[in-house]
């Protein structure tokens, strides 16, 4: 693997995930590239010599301590980005368990999982690590049928800042980035779900308009990077100025 940093990256086959992995490979980084489409990966990153295909079901929690032994024998890395993760349009009154089950497990607990087994000893690079956790801003305001995507978001943005101080003792730094609306496969099956009048809306809340996947990579690989090496335990908001908008 010679002296180059590896990064891991999951839900890597679009959006958020795959810009990102283009942009690090810009900066000169190799890719643990992880996702459960693997056709989706193997077309994107088969010819990539800085890119090593994991495909993985993270959803499945309990094959993560696997998952990590398998990254680890390609090499410790330098960083995690978790950009995998669902999200459902469900009103309060008609959440069920088993929904709950499955948006939580890739969320939240998927994410928590890989920071607890990348934390352990050997895993990551001597010189230290970043790892990013990608929210939402659906934590940070209300939105109907959003309380279960919301919640399991709000608990990781927890996690990060809990899990800071801990994790500096190891050298390794935890941020999250919480994206507004970004143009993703995700997104514009939400949007299908929505009336016209209430996509103007959604639009009218953004003065920078909706952010593009390369928006919220930016962010995710500066976080990931040395530049960053003074800052861990924070939320960072990527939102087009929806936040401080006028009302």
């Amino acid at each position: 693997m010679g002296d180059k940093k590896w990064i891991i990256v999951t839900g890597a086959s679009s959006g958020i995930g795959k810009s990102t992995v283009c942009k690090l490979l810009e900066s000169g980084f190799g890719i643990i590239a992880t996702a459960r489409e693997v056709q989706a990966l193997e077309v994107l990153y088969r010819n990539q010599e800085d890119v090593k295909i994991i495909p993985w079901d993270l959803s499945d929690v309990a094959t993560i301590k696997d998952y990590s032994k398998l990254v680890k024998e390609h090499a410790a890395v330098s960083g995690l980005l978790h950009c995998a993760g669902i999200q459902a349009t469900t009103p309060i009154h008609l959440m069920k368990t088993e929904k709950l089950q499955e948006i939580f497990y890739i969320n939240t607990f998927a994410a928590m999982m890989l920071v607890s087994q990348f934390s352990k000893k050997g895993m990551v690079d001597e010189e230290g690590a970043s790892f990013v956790m990608v929210s939402s801003l659906a934590a940070h305001e209300g939105a109907f049928g959003k309380a279960m995507y919301a919640a399991s978001k709000g608990a990781l943005e927890g996690f990060v800042k809990a899990s800071a101080p801990e994790l500096a003792e190891k050298k390794i730094r935890i941020n999250a980035v919480a994206p507004g609306v970004v143009q993703t496969r995700m997104v514009e099956q939400y949007f299908a779900q929505l009336t016209k009048e209430q996509k103007q809306a959604t639009l009218g809340a953004y003065p920078l308009g909706l952010g593009q996947p390369e928006d919220v990579a930016e962010m995710a690989v500066f976080l990931l990077s040395e530049k960053s090496r003074w800052i861990t335990g924070q939320t960072i908001v990527v939102d087009g100025g929806h936040t401080v908008r006028k009302c």
